[in-house]
């Protein structure tokens, strides 16, 4: 997903569902619900290649955790 998509896709939530501005945010261990953990960094950009991501190098990512 970029970075566009997501953003439009929490703008759209927040303004269907305002009360939403105020939870917190997670992510989800894998698409079967097999674990969830709070976000608790801000968004960093970075390298994302072949499951590794670093900030040393060409940026291509954002990193929501």
């Amino acid at each position: 997903m970029k970075l566009r998509e997501f953003v439009d896709n929490l703008t759209k939530l927040m303004g269907e569902r305002p009360e939403t501005a105020e939870f917190d945010v997670v992510t989800s261990q894998d698409d079967e619900g097999n674990g969830f953990s709070l976000v608790y960094y801000e968004p960093v950009i970075g390298n994302y290649k072949d499951g590794e991501f670093t900030s040393e190098v060409e940026v291509n990512a954002v990193c929501v955790n």
